[in-house]
């Protein structure tokens, strides 16, 4: 390099250094904040809740992810629907497979036949189910065909048509539904009351045919229409994760679409424009006010239909609210809409098996009309519903005193009983423990049932799981509370908190946490022993557990509370435990009888444990 070249390199160098210098100085408080914002981002997992990772009980039924694609048509002379349609689903390696036909014995759905890989498959025709062999053999996935014909029954029943409001719920055939062992569960029997249903969330691929002219709300939206000839219309729909798929219209119905804070669109359907705009402001309060209190709907659509006078009351579908025109008189329109429109999350993103544990979702939603009612309204019109609630308690403790939450719907005596008990019961036991736990608490609880249980069918342990996630520890209310006769009050909330453990200065969080039980803190032995170097033996025939720590060996036979320390006797002051296949020990066995050093902070809920220090272990020669 040439002396000019080296000394124009040392001038540019000498610019670049003094102009950086400057920028730095003039950029440094913006320097600063960006190198701060990228140092705290990284551990924003630390504000998330440690437990959390405890996973979600099975599902009451067996996820063999099926996908319907259905191509049907109305026949609104002849008040019928034809269709055909494909299941593909998971291989249930059952010797035999399951349909559901829930129709009525007065109007039978015809199934007309069933195919698999182009040859027909016979089949028996029971009550409400249709059985026949798995053809599916080894195969992971297979696809089944089925030809159908349904009548639609000309009067204001469930699935029916009135008025020219054409009202299709159970229209098709559905793949039965297992539980976790494998086993069909057999279609309830259908009674005057409660909804008997039995359903299996899955994929849709709907291609509807009606006439022009006819509007459609359904559970997913008005999906995409198209000309179908001969003065048709075909509209396609397709969702996911969807209970059942259901679609309420009419010629005459006039739809508007209201799209809420969330994003979620509501369909509204009537036949009456100034009932649109009351559904609308029941509507546009409802909804943000149950986000509030379970977290969004997980769905992009939403539908609320009203059916003609004399019609069924009010019904839930997937992702639908349908009620009967009626409701507008003595106001009945401000309970009963709120109510089905819970249903949107307590039955349709959360379900439950309704001829068993229709308290589940029945309880929820009439509690979550007094939160509507509160926050629309004001308290005086929330505590006056729960007051109603408490009336009806209070017979039912007299009428039925022998009665619990936990009776199936074919065990009541009477409608009554049903209604005192798992509308009225059911929306208390859930009104009690928000007393007891608190607002704030009790919505944690509530957003996780949704965020652990969308897309599953769920129980009484399923509540307690999430309840204790909510409150950071093993929480048992709604099983003991379901079992619990009328004459009896409910149980509080037995509950014991889950201790963070510091071991060496780090945090450490095993898979059966650490817990806070009686005023003892019990610690997992194994996973936290190991993680501190403890060597642990378990002598089978003897029934003792040997550790050797710090110096020491230790020895205390299987769920007792005196242990030998170096052949010496040592009181723990409560026996060993053993919660879910762990050994649970108390704090005590890893101080006085290893020598850790250890500190519990009650407040915080925290114990630190660690390696002796110099201090320490002077203390004990």
């Amino acid at each position: 390099m040439k002396s000019i070249h080296k000394t124009s390199l040392l001038v540019c160098l000498t610019i670049f250094t003094m102009f950086s210098s400057i920028g730095v100085v003039l950029y440094w408080p913006s320097l600063v904040a960006f190198f701060t914002s990228e140092q705290t981002a990284a551990p924003q997992d630390a504000g998330v809740d440690p437990f959390s990772y405890d996973p979600p009980l099975p599902s009451y039924v067996k996820n063999l992810h099926p996908h319907y694609t259905i191509e049907a048509e109305l026949h609104p002379s002849d008040a019928k629907i034809t269709g055909k349609m494909s299941i593909e689903f998971d291989n249930p390696r059952s010797e035999s497979l399951l349909l559901y036909v829930y129709d009525y014995l007065w109007n039978k759905m015809s199934v007309k036949a069933v195919r698999y890989q182009d040859k027909s498959l016979p089949f028996e025709r029971g009550l409400s189910q249709i059985k026949l062999s798995n053809p599916f053999g080894d195969v992971e996935r297979g696809k089944i065909e089925v030809e159908f014909e349904h009548p639609v029954p000309r009067r204001g029943t469930r699935y029916g048509v009135k008025d020219d409001i054409w009202t299709l719920t159970t229209w098709y055939p559905m793949l039965g539904a297992q539980n976790q062992q494998g086993q069909w569960y057999e279609p309830p029997l259908r009674i005057n009351y409660g909804d008997p249903f039995v359903y299996h969330y899955a994929d849709y691929d709907v291609s509807f045919i009606s006439p022009k002219g006819y509007q459609w709300v359904s559970s997913w939206g008005r999906g995409t229409a198209e000309d179908a000839g001969n003065n048709r219309q075909k509209v396609r729909y397709q969702g996911q994760k969807l209970l059942n798929f259901a679609l309420v219209g009419s010629p005459l119905y006039q739809i508007e679409t209201i799209t809420l804070e969330s994003g979620l669109q509501v369909d509204i359907a009537s036949v009456d424009k100034g009932n649109i705009e009351r559904i609308k402001s029941i509507a546009e309060s409802v909804f943000p006010t149950y986000t509030e209190w379970f977290g969004p709907l997980p769905y992009p659509h939403a539908a609320i239909a009203e059916t003609s006078t004399g019609t069924t009351y009010a019904m839930e579908y997937a992702n639908m609210a349908i009620f009967k025109r009626d409701m507008h008189q003595r106001n009945l329109i401000d309970h009963w809409l709120p109510h089905e429109v819970a249903h949107m999350w307590w039955y349709n993103s959360v379900a439950t098996l309704e001829s068993v544990h229709g308290w589940v979702d029945e309880g929820l939603v009439e509690i979550s009309v007094s939160y509507y009612l509160q926050g629309r309204y004001g308290s005086q019109s929330s505590s006056s519903l729960l007051a109603e609630y408490e009336r009806d308690l209070q017979k039912l403790r007299v009428k039925y005193p022998n009665g619990r939450l936990s009776k199936s719907l074919q065990q009541f005596a009477t409608e009554e009983e049903f209604h005192w008990t798992w509308y009225s019961k059911g929306a208390l036991l859930f009104e009690n423990l928000r007393r007891e736990i608190g607002d704030d608490a009790y919505k944690n609880f509530l957003k996780r049932v949704q965020q652990n249980y969308h897309g599953s069918v769920i129980g009484a342990e399923h509540l307690d799981q999430a309840l204790g996630q909510a409150l950071q520890g093993e929480a048992s209310y709604f099983v003991p509370n379901v079992n619990q006769t009328n004459d009896k009050p409910f149980l509080p909330v037995r509950f014991e908190p889950y201790i963070t453990t510091v071991l060496n200065g780090m945090s450490y969080y095993p898979p059966i946490p650490a817990r806070l039980k009686d005023g003892t803190v019990y610690i997992p032995l194994r996973d936290v022993g190991e993680q501190l170097g403890v060597k642990i033996e378990w002598n089978e025939k003897e029934k003792r557990i040997h550790l050797q720590a710090n110096g020491r060996a230790v020895e205390i036979p299987e769920k007792d509370r005196i242990a030998e320390v170096d052949g010496k006797p040592l009181d723990l002051g409560v026996p060993l435990l053993e919660i879910k296949k762990r050994a649970m020990v108390p704090l005590s066995l890893f101080e006085d009888a290893l020598g850790f050093d250890v500190y519990y902070d009650a407040e915080q809920k925290t114990v630190k444990i660690a390696k002796p220090s110099p201090i320490s272990k002077a203390k004990t020669l």
